[in-house]
């Protein structure tokens, strides 16, 4: 491994211990090398705090003359509305930085490449690209939620051996361990959305929330085309102590929607796609313009086949306890009308596995069927036999 290669990873490490708290932001890590020692180092830790750079260069002081930086993203160069901190590129000038090794170019408007060029105007030696794939795959719902405007997806679910979510009889608690449980909690801490569909809140009555000191409260979004959401779920009588959007059809109950926004729940209203059926695209859209950059689908199963039926889903994280419950009318994590061949099925890239535990952890990024068609069920005619 090159100098520049072991240094970027070390402001990979520092970047990801932002993770809980600097969004919408991206992760950002940075280390000051000078004549092959380290003058300081450093993280954005945290949303309207100082940047990775800044952060460093305060450490630094004068021993970042004559320095190498290594950044994971492109600095920023531009003050515009809303920006929390001054910009990185004229601090770094200043301070007298010899030569900057960045990971990958920041696509935000303010920045793409800007940076860069202001950097090399000002005589400091620039150099693009080492670690690229890691600094993006780090930060995948930043470049999500600024190049695709739309938050980075992930399907979470915990099954048993069989690939059973509940039992028969719809008995659920507790399929995996503490420490799977406690991990999940991390996750939503670290997201910017919870999702899940009406029956889950029918059957479970969850509240959504993160449990345990690390993040932030993500908001709780309920996807409810018909506004059957009950009035004293947890989520309606938790709705001033957190952001509870619900997804709505347009033509859904009027009287529903005056009692629920009364209560505090936000309802976004879309269109209505057939008898039930409201658009993943427009869902993420809305998120996506109101900040949120990343969101996990918690359930149900047909709400999971629906986000993979509209090719919404970029990830998967999955939970696999030691246990096996059989049962016919036992619930699947995927639900919906199925494939047809196995030449339609989704599959996975990226794959990671690991123990946690007495439980699998399964992770991986979605790969859908190359042809023009929706995923995964073919040319469908719609849940229940309605065209979309």
């Amino acid at each position: 491994m090159t100098d520049d290669r072991r240094h970027m990873w070390r402001a990979l490490e520092l970047a990801r211990r932002g993770r809980p708290y600097v969004a919408p932001n991206p992760m950002c890590g940075a280390v000051i090398v000078k004549d092959g020692k380290l003058v300081a180092e450093a993280c954005h830790e945290a949303f309207g705090e100082l940047h990775a750079e800044a952060a460093a260069l305060k450490v630094a002081g004068s021993g970042a003359r004559g320095s190498t930086l290594y950044v994971t993203l492109e600095p920023c160069c531009e003050h515009y509305e809303g920006k929390k901190t001054p910009p990185c590129v004229p601090a770094l000038i200043e301070a007298g930085i010899r030569r900057v090794v960045v990971a990958v170019e920041d696509p935000h408007q303010h920045v793409r490449g800007k940076g860069l060029k202001l950097l090399r105007e000002a005589g400091v030696e620039v150099e693009v690209g080492v670690c690229k794939e890691e600094a993006r795959e780090l930060n995948a719902a930043y470049f999500s939620h600024v190049e695709r405007g739309r938050p980075l997806v992930t399907a979470k679910w915990a099954m048993t051996l069989d690939g059973k979510i509940a039992t028969r009889t719809g008995d659920a608690r507790w399929i995996t361990s503490d420490q799977a449980r406690n991990e999940v909690h991390y996750d939503r801490g670290c997201t910017g959305a919870i999702i899940v569909g009406i029956g889950t809140v029918l059957i479970d009555d969850p509240e959504l929330t993160a449990r345990g000191e690390v993040g932030r409260q993500p908001v709780r979004v309920v996807v409810d085309t018909d506004l059957r959401l009950p009035l004293e779920s947890k989520l309606v009588r938790t709705a001033d102590q957190g952001p509870v959007f619900v997804y709505a059809a347009e033509d859904s109950s009027p009287e529903r929607q005056s009692r629920l926004e009364e209560a505090g729940v936000y309802l976004i209203l879309l269109q209505r796609h057939g008898k039930t059926h409201l658009r993943w695209m427009e869902i993420c859209t809305d998120l996506g313009e109101r900040g949120v950059n990343s969101a996990i689908i918690e359930g149900g199963g047909s709400l999971v086949a629906s986000a993979f039926q509209e090719r919404t889903v970029d990830r998967v994280k999955i939970f696999v306890a030691p246990k096996v419950f059989g049962g016919e009318d036992a619930k699947s994590p995927v639900e919906g009308p199925g494939v047809p061949d196995v030449s339609r099925a989704v599959t996975f890239t990226k794959l990671h596995t690991r123990t946690l535990g007495p439980d699998i952890v399964i992770e991986g990024t979605v790969v859908y069927p190359t042809d023009d068609g929706p995923s995964p069920s073919g040319y469908w005619t719609g849940y229940g036999g309605d065209n979309p």
